[in-house]
């Protein structure tokens, strides 16, 4: 699928701007941090990853997004050093082809598809990046809020690696590290 070469969501207004990068086996995936729209979400996922927690966690979602969190290859979840949930509903940005948002928490632990009831602040450590345009996610439970971008082609093939790996061969996608980035612009 074509990836757009710019941000369409981008805003244009911030002398500087920061990025989450996360290092996988099959590459890296840069993702611009969209903190004029979900200010709050952007602060507490740079935390997350400022505290190390996404270090040697997985990828190990792989449908219409790839997912990750605070799970391991093997199966064991990591605690959350923040300890707190944050609103699913800060932004109103689309779910468009390499938009990340942050999941539902409670979907990801029990629920699975059959939820019918979300709260406002049941979002998480858990987060995945759309890999096709899902508007269903604009408003299903109040929508996902959607607080980065994938920033450029070389990501989005490796967010595409990932998918195609997790689909055919049913295992998750070790993560190195994940940091955060600040450059002027």
């Amino acid at each position: 699928p074509p990836w757009p070469r710019q941000d369409p969501m981008a805003s244009s207004s911030s002398a500087s701007s920061r990025s989450i990068v996360v290092y996988t086996e099959l590459g890296n995936i840069r993702m611009n941090l969209r903190a004029d729209a979900a200010p709050d979400t952007c602060e507490y996922i740079s935390k997350m990853v400022a505290a190390k927690a996404y270090d040697g966690c997985c990828f190990y979602r792989s449908d219409f997004v790839i997912q990750m969190g605070l799970s391991t290859v093997n199966g064991k979840t990591v605690k959350n050093p923040l300890g707190k949930s944050l609103s699913v509903n800060e932004s109103k940005l689309p779910n468009t082809r390499g938009a990340v948002a942050i999941a539902h928490w409670d979907c990801v632990k029990s629920c699975g598809t059959g939820c019918v009831v979300h709260a406002p602040d049941c979002g998480g450590s858990e987060f995945f990046v759309n890999l096709k345009q899902n508007a269903h996610l604009d408003n299903t439970w109040g929508g996902y809020c959607v607080f980065a971008i994938v920033a450029d082609d070389k990501s989005m093939k490796v967010v595409d690696a990932i998918a195609k790996k997790i689909k055919t061969t049913k295992s998750s996608i070790f993560i190195e590290k994940a940091i955060v980035e600040e450059s002027a612009l």
